[in-house]
């Protein structure tokens, strides 16, 4: 999350009071969808499925994820000459604030990537530019509608640098890996993944959502940017209700963790009680970009029954890449009685939940891999348990356990924030890199494939 931008924002309801005339500006509309359409399916190559997930951070956890990215670029995945690097093989990609920044270029441009991004956003000073934006004469009058905010100007900063008018449907297309943008739905307190699924069911339309707006929302820090806001006009686009919720609503005692999943897509049934939905920052509920993936195996029930709905059943391993560029608490408030400043107890005070919620959602990940794995291996679809055996890689790169240094300080104490002090992009890309070249399990994948 970021708490130290915009360092001057709370001149604007002041500067809008002293204005005394209100605008109509409005937030830009998500258009209908006429007829649902089926969701895209996650293609596996081969017998490998392999998921990445990145985590919020601002500009901190884009460079740290940089890196991770260009050593799977650099890593061949096989032993043939002219083969497509591990890169090439990402099914998907599940992203957060800061990290559905470049989770979504890459969606979009692919290798472009590597010579693009950090020009067009890792040295960059967006807080400033964003400040500024924000502190115009014409902005600070549309900021004074109420149905217009700062959520809207960094869509429009981000359509302008970064994304263009590319709708998020294009994150969904065969051109590469699917990628989800993660928000939370302010109000309801839940995970709202930017897919075709959700979109169908509030009957909205995919290919006219711009990937900027869907990005913003992920990034939309709560007291820095306001909301994005969309219209909820589910039941008007003759979408059926999905068999899992209905199926989730009944188990709230047998199957507590489906029934809470169930109960949050099925209020945006209730068109008439929530017609609008306030989208913020998706650290508020999944700081790891994990429950994108552990959700679908909650909705069917398994990891085996999932891989089945996606046509996935030959899958034999599954590679985890999961990306933390979480910040380290302040340490320095510790060795003074003095009282920390509003802005550092505010920071604290942020990143403590955001930790233990992290910790118990991959607690919770590694708890359930032995009983997946022990789902797979009884299938009644595994008449031979050899060719049956389904290999699990959960490859944990964590921005803590980097031993490369900024001027004589961790990584991890970079501010959340978009923009990085000087040399941050290049140390932060080079721990990426060295991170999962050298992760055991990474290595022990590469042997698995046959990899030198």
């Amino acid at each position: 999350m970021m708490l130290q931008s915009l360092r001057y924002s709370w001149l604007i309801p002041f500067i809008l009071l002293l204005s005394g005339c209100a605008s109509t500006a409005r937030f830009p509309d998500n258009p209908p969808l006429v007829t649902a359409k089926p969701a895209v399916l996650p293609k596996a190559s081969e017998s490998t499925l392999l998921l990445l997930t990145i985590s919020g951070g601002g500009s901190r956890a884009s460079a740290f994820a940089y890196g991770v990215l260009e050593a799977l670029r650099n890593s061949p995945a096989s032993d043939q000459a002219g083969s497509p690097s591990l890169l090439d093989k990402v099914n998907m990609i599940s992203a957060v604030s800061g990290g559905s920044i470049i989770a979504a270029y890459y969606g979009l441009h692919g290798d472009k990537l590597f010579s693009g991004f950090r020009e067009d956003f890792l040295e960059q000073d967006v807080r400033d530019e964003l400040r500024e934006r924000m502190l115009s004469l014409e902005n600070l009058s549309r900021l004074s509608s109420t149905t217009f905010g700062s959520g809207d100007i960094l869509d429009e900063y981000l359509r302008e640098k970064l994304f263009d008018d590319h709708p998020i449907s294009e994150l969904f297309d065969e051109q590469g890996p699917i990628v989800i943008i993660n928000a939370t739905d302010l109000f309801k307190g839940s995970r709202f993944g930017f897919t075709p699924e959700l979109f169908s069911l509030i009957c909205s339309d995919t290919e006219q959502f711009p990937v900027a707006r869907a990005v913003a929302a992920s990034s939309a820090v709560p007291l820095i940017f306001t909301p994005i806001i969309l219209n909820n006009r589910a039941g008007s686009c003759n979408y059926p209700t999905p068999t899992w919720i209905q199926q989730g609503l009944a188990e709230k005692t047998v199957n507590p963790r489906r029934h809470r999943l169930a109960r949050s897509w099925d209020l945006y049934l209730h068109q008439a009680e929530h017609p609008y939905i306030h989208l913020l920052d998706g650290g508020l509920s999944d700081n790891l970009g994990l429950r994108a993936i552990m959700d679908q195996v909650i909705i069917h029930d398994g990891l085996v029954n999932t891989l089945k709905s996606q046509a996935l059943g030959g899958i034999q391993r599954i590679v985890l890449i999961k990306i933390d560029a979480a910040a380290s608490l302040p340490t320095e408030w510790e060795k003074a009685p003095d009282h920390p400043p509003q802005s550092v107890i505010l920071n604290a005070a942020s990143t403590t939940p955001l930790r233990n919620y992290n910790f118990e959602t991959k607690d919770y990940l590694h708890s359930q891999m032995s009983t997946w794995l022990q789902q797979n291996d009884d299938s009644p679809d595994c008449q031979d348990t050899s060719s049956c055996q389904l290999e699990l890689f959960f490859i944990d790169i964590n921005l803590e356990d980097a031993t490369e240094q900024l001027n004589g300080m961790a990584l991890s104490t970079i501010p959340t924030d978009f923009n990085l002090p000087e040399n941050g992009a290049e140390k932060l890309i080079q721990a990426g890199q060295r991170l999962l070249i050298q992760h055991p399990e990474f290595r022990r994948l590469k042997r698995r494939l046959n990899i030198q």
